[in-house]
């Protein structure tokens, strides 16, 4: 089924004939020695050879063979004999009349004509034209008597790669007729063979002949071929474009590919050209805004500043005024510290006289000092472990506060600050706690006996420890069995002396 474009009006497909002096006969029989090195052939698919005269050699004994006996047979000097028609033709060094001066104008003892229908991307349905092909053949042969067939070749194996979707994009399927230029003596020739491979002479009984205006005999043969491809064609049912195309010397097939691939790069170029120049416009919108954004960010921080100058102030006379209630406060506290004073010492010369007395108020100052150590023990410990639990909680590391600290600049620079003191503050003493409690666990620990372990475990296993950091933490928050044990006894003792002490001291009143 062929590739029609249905979102437009279908034009039809391109009809080709095009003839060059360049035969590659092994490539085109699919000769595996050669074809097994050309990677733009699939041998899967389609390749048909329609005819092969065998060797050029093979077809010019076939062709002109029977004209040179004859010629020979009239030539009385053996110099003037022909051995060997072939390289008469490849050995002639006679140049032809070129208006380019580089071109090779020497005689070609073949040629090829390359008859095709469509291309890769408008093309026909591959049987239809195969079969429409193979027929125009036979009518190329009838209509072109003086171009003589040795080889007739259909190829619908050949592919591409396409460059942006790297996929493969097979060309449409075409013939290579290989022929060679026939004249004849007493028509276009005056001497030499009945038969002769003469390019000129064959084009001229033919009725192409150069001529200004026309182009040249076997431009006006390739011109013939294909209005007669497209006509055969549209007669068999295969609708043909026949709009003007771009005119362009042939060129040979790597030259063609790679300047279509210089024109690709071109093109992607100039949209590479177009993208950066458009990036170019964008950056520099970019950098105005972000010019202007700079300014204003530039005037913020000069505004932070100026009121962060002012909290400093601020808080200076703050922290003045915090100390003058700080030494109040220690003034106060050391007058009650001599009331106290006075009123021991009171109570202590009223019970000079009673020895039990006396041992019982020096017992309970003892209490109350035990007491008081351990009440405020047991409040720093818990206060301690409630930083490190919060540190450890919120993974939170000096590195991180100070980002944290540099990338909030949406908060009060006040609030920040005094937020990064207070997190770095618990940080600290969460280190120092847990450096604390290691270096106590650990102080004696390389003295320590077999003994003493055994001890350990024992005192672990009685107050379900599994891990030592569950012991040390008991231990330090004074839940151990015996600890408790211990702390009752001093609570029942200081009860039984403040009894003692309350009852004395109503005797004395």
């Amino acid at each position: 089924m062929g590739n029609e474009d249905l979102t437009l009006e279908f034009m039809g497909y391109k009809a080709m004939c095009h003839c060059r002096p360049i035969i590659h006969r092994l490539h085109n029989k699919r000769d595996p020695k050669i074809v097994s090195s050309e990677k733009h052939i699939d041998l899967s698919r389609p390749h048909e050879t329609i005819l092969d005269c065998g060797t050029l050699e093979e077809c010019y004994e076939q062709i002109f063979g029977e004209a040179v006996k004859k010629y020979n047979a009239k030539q009385k000097r053996k110099d003037r004999r022909i051995e060997n028609y072939l390289e008469t033709i490849l050995n002639d060094k006679r140049q032809g009349k070129h208006k380019n001066i580089k071109a090779n104008g020497r005689r070609k003892p073949a040629y090829e004509m390359i008859i095709q229908l469509g291309n890769r991307n408008n093309r026909p349905d591959d049987e239809k034209a195969s079969r429409v092909l193979k027929d125009f053949c036979n009518f190329l042969i009838k209509k072109y008597p003086n171009i003589v067939p040795i080889g007739i070749y259909l190829h619908n194996d050949e592919f591409s790669i396409d460059e942006e979707t790297h996929q493969k994009i097979f060309s449409p399927v075409h013939i290579h007729f290989d022929f060679v230029y026939v004249a004849h003596l007493g028509k276009s020739l005056k001497t030499g063979m009945e038969l002769q491979c003469s390019m000129s002479g064959a084009l001229a009984e033919m009725g192409f002949v150069t001529a200004k205006g026309k182009g040249t005999g076997q431009q006006q043969l390739e011109e013939s071929a294909r209005h007669a491809l497209q006509d055969f064609a549209e007669e068999r049912g295969i609708k043909i474009d026949r709009t003007p195309g771009e005119r362009h010397s042939h060129k040979e097939k790597p030259v063609y590919q790679q300047m279509k691939e210089n024109e690709k790069k071109e093109k992607r170029l100039s949209q590479k050209e177009q993208q950066l120049e458009q990036d170019r416009t964008d950056l520099d919108k970019n950098i105005e805004s972000f010019n202007q954004k700079s300014e204003q960010l530039e005037k913020d921080i000069q505004a932070n500043n100026d009121k962060s100058l002012d909290l400093f102030f601020k808080e200076n006379q703050l922290s003045k005024k915090q100390k003058e209630l700080d030494e109040q406060k220690n003034e106060i506290d050391q007058k009650s510290k001599n009331a106290d004073k006075t009123l021991q010492d009171a109570q202590t010369i009223q019970a000079e006289n009673q020895k039990t007395s006396k041992n019982l108020e020096l017992e309970q100052n003892d209490l109350e000092r035990d007491k008081s150590l351990f009440k405020t023990s047991a409040q720093k410990v818990g206060v301690y472990n409630q930083l490190c639990d919060e540190v450890e909680r919120k993974n939170m590391t000096i590195d991180s506060e100070i980002n944290a600290f540099k990338n909030n600049r949406f908060e009060n620079f006040s609030a920040r600050f005094n937020k990064f003191v207070g997190n770095v503050k618990k940080i600290v003493t969460a280190i120092t706690t847990e450096l604390n409690w290691y270096k106590a666990a650990f102080k004696n620990f390389w003295n320590k006996t077999s003994k003493d372990f055994r001890h350990l475990a024992d005192l672990m296993d009685r107050n379900n420890c599994e891990k030592f950091s569950d012991f040390n933490k008991k231990f330090y928050n004074a839940e151990l069995d015996y600890q408790i044990q211990e702390k009752n006894l001093i609570h029942h003792q200081h009860t039984i002396s403040k009894k003692k002490i309350n009852n004395n001291y109503d005797l004395e009143r």
